[in-house]
């Protein structure tokens, strides 16, 4: 059998072509849809494989370029896994697998993987004439329509990329209430949950009762959620009582020894233990404590 010749050059230019999204907050939104449109088929390996694609396809939105190989480590299991798993994915319309070519030697090198909007589907109305009108209803396959031969010129790809890009707009949901726009891409992995893990983050700065800004807060919670993603990966088994005790414990030391937060936690706690050295006295009889009692729990020393 005559082997297929690859078309597509490994490159920048060839990933842009390819990208199907306009923006990251509509590739979050379909990766989640997807993942709720075949809640029934996808099992976890299926879904670490999906989330892995996803992560790396965020500097040409869609598209990514692992290895088989590569996958396969961080997620620790086989190539021929990682195969099965993207030729699964790839069946059920969730990804299209481009063979490519180096530019050097022109010989293959890793596929590029395209993460593929959701399906339209849209009703046309045609009208005849003056009398009569035909509601027809038409399936938008646009991925397959543009991904139906893996050989397809750049070119073609090209004038018919902005075609997908309607494709996510009838999908999109609102975002979650109370989370920032900038941490909204966390939905993709936690679903509603971001909200409440969001209010771990908060809880830590009011149990160490300080004030902090809420911009030094949402980039404390990005730590806190890549570190919950992070375990995800691995293929942690975690409660959502487990995500918020993660969440709330690295915020709570993230606001305890960073540079810009940690002067305002140790000065509030000083005044903390200045408070209950007053009111424990107060119970002694208003005695007043010793300057080395006093030294002892403020931990300061004196000339």
């Amino acid at each position: 059998m005559k082997k297929r010749k690859i078309e597509i050059i490994a490159s920048i230019e060839s990933y842009k072509n390819l990208s199907t999204f306009k923006s990251i907050d509509e590739l979050n939104e379909t990766v989640r849809s997807y993942k709720e449109q075949f809640e029934d088929e996808l099992n976890q390996t299926d879904i670490d494989l999906l989330n892995i694609l996803h992560s790396y396809s965020a500097k040409h939105k869609g598209v990514s370029f692992l290895t088989k190989n590569n996958i396969a480590k961080l997620l620790n299991c086989t190539r021929r896994t990682i195969v099965r798993k993207c030729n699964k994915l790839e069946s059920l319309g969730i990804i299209k697998q481009y063979e490519t070519k180096r530019k050097s030697d022109m010989q293959q090198t890793s596929n590029a993987i395209v993460i593929l909007p959701i399906q339209v589907e849209v009703k046309e109305v045609i009208k005849v004439g003056n009398t009569t009108e035909k509601e027809q209803n038409v399936t938008q396959d646009l991925a397959k329509m543009s991904h139906q031969k893996n050989n397809i010129s750049l070119k073609q790809i090209h004038n018919i990329k902005h075609l997908n890009m309607i494709s996510t707009a009838s999908n999109r949901k609102a975002y979650v209430k109370l989370v920032p726009k900038r941490l909204q891409q966390y939905q993709a992995f936690f679903g509603n949950k971001i909200q409440s893990l969001y209010g771990r983050v908060w809880l830590a700065m009011k149990k160490l009762e300080v004030q902090i800004e809420q911009s030094i807060m949402q980039e404390i919670a990005h730590i806190a959620f890549d570190k919950l993603v992070e375990y995800l990966k691995q293929g942690r088994n975690m409660s959502t009582e487990d995500m918020h005790k993660i969440v709330y414990k690295i915020a709570y030391n993230q606001l305890s020894e960073r540079e810009d937060t940690k002067d305002l936690v140790n000065h509030q706690k000083a005044i903390n233990k200045a408070l209950f050295l007053k009111s424990k006295f107060t119970l002694q009889q208003h005695e007043t404590p010793s300057l080395n009692l006093f030294k002892e729990i403020m931990n300061v020393s004196f000339s």
